[in-house]
């Protein structure tokens, strides 16, 4: 953004003995966007620490389609009962973790840059303006509140981004944010906070805005089934298939079907 001097959280009073790859957020432009306001609406925030652990979690609920117009409730009833087959109506999957932004050190050592509407230390506020920028969305202009029994609700349409993870990219949006923020400074400003990120990914049937996103979800499938063929024994798998065709004694064929030879090698 012009006009301000970028930061960086970085520690560099305690060396490691190797660099380390970062995650980080990196925001997508609304292709709605007027075609000058499109270069200033990327944004990238390299996380300060890495996540120490990341959920990953898939809800859906198991249904089954019957021809209820031309059977009977008993006809009903009997095909429910020994039912087997069906589909997964599920949601996109969720990865949930906490980020940590402490800028300590760049306070001590006097390095954060002044050149904004701010005087003096600015703690952690970028980082979080950055998270909340995402979470609401780059114009953070909510539609009318609609009437709950609790409370009222506004219709928000969060920035589309990029969570890159190492090798792994996921296309989504920030659902949740619960931000601690834990210390502070003479001028009330805090200088670290916690972030608990609930990060929803927007699989193909999901997209409908950004068809970057849509690139990103289709490399992601690729690399899965890449990595998935290096874990996959073919040979087991052979003798599966083999075992499934037989009449008797399946579950103990399939069992000595997966056992591993002598030595443990494949």
């Amino acid at each position: 953004m012009a006009g301000y001097t970028p930061r960086s959280l970085e520690p560099n009073l305690v060396a490691l003995p190797a660099a380390l790859a970062r995650g980080a957020l990196v925001s997508l432009p609304d292709p709605r966007a007027k075609a000058e306001d499109k270069n200033q609406l990327y944004e990238v925030l390299r996380f300060q620490y890495n996540p120490e652990t990341v959920t990953r979690s898939r809800t859906g609920q198991w249904e089954r389609k019957l021809d209820k117009k031309n059977s009977s409730s008993a006809q009903i009833k009997e095909e429910e009962a020994k039912a087997r087959g069906g589909s997964l109506k599920s949601k996109s999957e969720v990865l949930s973790f906490k980020l940590v932004f402490d800028a300590t050190e760049l306070m001590l050592t006097g390095q954060d840059p002044s050149t904004d509407p701010f005087a003096g230390d600015k703690g952690v506020l970028p980082e979080l303006a950055v998270l909340e920028r995402f979470a609401l969305g780059p114009d953070q202009v909510p539609d009318p509140p609609k009437k709950d029994n609790e409370f009222e609700l506004i219709s928000l349409s969060p920035t589309e981004a990029i969570l890159v993870l190492g090798p792994r990219s996921f296309p989504g949006v920030i659902t949740q944010l619960n931000i601690v923020e834990q210390r502070f400074n003479l001028a009330l400003v805090p200088i670290r906070a916690e972030v608990d990120v609930r990060f929803r990914v927007l699989e193909s049937s999901s997209i409908a805005v950004n068809k970057d996103t849509g690139k990103v979800f289709d490399d992601l499938l690729n690399q899965r089934k890449l990595l998935a063929g290096m874990a996959n024994d073919a040979n087991a798998a052979d003798r599966v298939k083999a075992a499934l065709g037989g009449t008797s004694g399946i579950s103990a064929a399939i069992g000595a079907a997966i056992k591993p030879p002598p030595g443990g090698t494949r």
